[in-house]
């Protein structure tokens, strides 16, 4: 058996020693396992990977399997019923274990099929049968819908399977605030799993006694996070009531507009994008409808001489005005109190931001678009950049921090910065009037007029600086997330191959199926194909982790060392140990031939080329030639 070792990328010409980032991870376990290609399961093996990164995840299968393992009688039989009544849980576990394990030099190769056989029809999904790029999407919300049924099922043993949810059952039911011990609001105790509660007043405006009620949610699993909706009128502000509702992750759209094959966007942009307002036009308001129903009555009894239809008049102007006494004006009341043909049109403003992210935030790149001039889905390949750390404070809105008047920002402390925009239009519409005026000034004029237009672009330039560094929110240390893992598609929209970069014991690795590697984080930041991004809450505690000393840092590696994290990109952590050649027959995880359903490991991407490549510059080298087909450029060089 050849001996295994850390070697450099050879396109750089450096001696053949190990570089740092490879004798820090050997020093702190070594390679992580990987996972076999199934035939097409490399969308299942960067999700498994990615989750795998996280701790929150890992302690929480760990803290409800050992509460389940204590509940049952203490003898042989408890793993038994653990592995009866959490199959699937159990299953996650023991993979993720073995591919988080500590491997030196000789990274070992696992089997998915365990957990595939543990999953409910799990081979006969449908996307288990091809390279559609949803496909790790779509299977990482089965992974944590699956863990969130067991989780149920543990809690309610006697249920054979949890029954779905109906309205009635979704916890709209409002309790007094004052009978709970600890209550969890907002980001209060951000991390922690279980019931949070919102404001009851926010949800149903019209509630009696609403200010000491509130409203319980239950988050199960460390992806489960809270967002919140608000749908109002612009011409009268009201607000039908604030939706809060459990989800777990973001689904952020690529803009809609041409792009070329090298455009690229930022993360935080895509963010602002999805928090933005949206505008719907000519809907109907309550509201406005009363109003205009009421001013229709009052001109009637103005102009009416029959004393009962007056009457009549008024008792039902009476109502009108009861009812707009009302935080919000019912469905069932305006149908009762006018008529359709006194309905009133409206532009209303929907916006959606998070009000409790999840202890782990995976958010997803959706690269679906339509081509019009081919009529297909085609895969939109730009590059979307993203952070190391993530700062939440823009997107967050807690529920003591929202407007309940629709024409007002989603956020009390963003009407700063709408006063600020307010401004900057005041000031540009100065800028045009001293142009204008300029512009039709006589020539012995022109100087004056210039040196206006200067003073007024310089009181402009000068004065948002410090307004914006005002109204930006602060640096909020509870709301700073660690990047985690990232999932990233080679290939068009139906076809290609899933990789995966993980962060694990202080060291980025590149995974692609059974091949890892070390990276730095470099690569990991000017990574392509970005598809799945997994970002973890910052709880401030630190790994504890093995540090390198003189004798592991050559001088020339101390020398150069700033220099090489900013040129070189990944190093190959060799090759990947073949476990049909050292195999325990034990580990009903670990791989073998037979098991692979592959040959050798050729047809890696699905692309012809050949897996198991010379070096790491040349296995670079496909991934920064890989096209996309001639519909996607139609569709992205417009």
């Amino acid at each position: 058996m050849n001996n295994y070792k850390f070697l450099p990328n050879k396109r750089f010409g450096r001696p053949s020693k190990q570089p740092k980032e490879a004798k820090f991870a050997l020093k702190n376990g070594g390679e992580l396992g990987g996972l076999s290609n199934e035939g097409n399961t490399c969308f299942m093996n960067s999700v498994i990977q990615s989750l795998a990164s996280s701790k929150h995840l890992v302690a929480f299968i760990d803290s409800y399997l050992q509460n389940h393992t204590d509940i049952v009688d203490k003898d042989q039989l408890r793993t038994a019923k653990s592995r009866s009544l959490l199959p699937f849980t159990t299953a996650l576990k023991t993979l993720i274990d073995n591919v988080n394990g500590k491997y030196g030099t000789r990274s070992k190769e696992f089997s998915t099929k365990p957990l595939l056989n543990k999953m409910p029809n799990g081979p006969k999904q449908n996307f288990f049968t091809g390279y559609n790029q949803e496909d790790a999407q779509e299977f990482y919300q089965l992974v944590m819908s699956l863990l969130e049924k067991e989780y149920k099922k543990l809690q309610n043993p006697d249920i054979a399977t949890p029954e779905p949810e109906t309205e009635s059952s979704k916890s709209d039911t409002f309790v007094d605030s004052s009978m709970i011990k600890d209550l969890i609001c907002g980001c209060d105790q951000l991390g922690t799993l279980g019931k949070v509660y919102v404001p009851a007043s926010q949800v149903d405006p019209n509630l009696v006694d609403a200010d000491h009620k509130v409203k319980p949610l239950e988050l199960i699993t460390p992806v489960d996070g809270v967002s919140v909706e608000r749908i109002g009128c612009l011409s009268c502000g009201e607000v039908g009531g604030i939706r809060y509702s459990v989800n777990s992750g973001l689904s952020l759209n690529l803009p809609n507009q041409a792009a070329s094959y090298y455009s690229g966007y930022e993360l935080e942009g895509l963010l602002h994008d999805w928090v933005a307002p949206e505008i719907i036009e000519d809907v109907n308001c309550n509201r406005c409808g009363l109003e205009h129903t009421r001013e229709f009555l009052i001109k009637k009894i103005e102009s009416a001489t029959n004393d009962k239809i007056i009457d009549q008049f008024r008792t039902r102007l009476q109502e009108i005005d009861d009812e707009l006494h009302r935080n919000c004006v019912t469905d069932e009341a305006f149908e009762k109190l006018t008529v359709k043909q006194m309905t009133k049109k409206s532009r209303k403003s929907k916006q959606i931001l998070l009000s409790r992210p999840p202890p782990l935030l995976s958010i997803h790149i959706n690269r679906s678009v339509f081509d019009p001039r081919t009529y297909m889905i085609v895969k939109n390949s730009s590059k979307v950049s993203f952070p190391l750390t993530l700062n939440l404070a823009s997107f967050v809105a807690e529920p003591n921090d929202i407007n309940m008047d629709a024409r007002l920002p989603f956020r009390k402390q963003d009407e700063k910065i709408q006063s600020l925009g307010i401004h900057h239009e005041k000031m540009e519409s100065m800028d045009e009037e001293i142009k204008d005026s300029g512009s039709t000034c006589s020539n012995s004029n022109s100087n004056s007029d210039d040196e206006m237009s200067d003073v007024a672009k310089t009181n402009s330039t000068t004065a948002t600086p410090e307004l914006q560094a005002e109204a930006d929110p602060p640096l909020d240390p509870k709301l700073l997330y660690n990047l985690k893992a990232v999932i990233s598609h080679y290939g068009t929209h139906n076809y290609g191959h899933y990789i995966c970069y993980r962060k694990l014991r202080g060291t980025w690795w590149r995974i692609s199926d059974e091949s890892v590697y070390v990276v730095n984080e470099e690569e990991v930041l000017n990574s392509q194909g970005t598809f799945m991004l997994f970002f973890e809450f910052n709880d401030g505690t630190e790994e504890r982790l093995v540090s390198l000393d003189e004798n592991d840092v050559s001088d020339e590696e101390m020398e150069h060392d700033h220099d090489s994290c900013k040129s070189e990109g990944s190093w190959s952590a060799g090759p990947s140990l073949k476990l049909g050649e050292d195999k325990d027959d034990e580990d009903l995880y670990e791989s073998s031939d037979s098991d692979s359903g592959m040959s050798g490991r050729g047809n890696h991407f699905g692309f012809g080329h050949q897996q198991q490549l010379q070096d790491n510059s040349e296995y670079q080298e496909n991934e920064d030639t890989d096209k996309y087909t001639a519909g996607e450029e139609r569709a992205f060089h417009m």
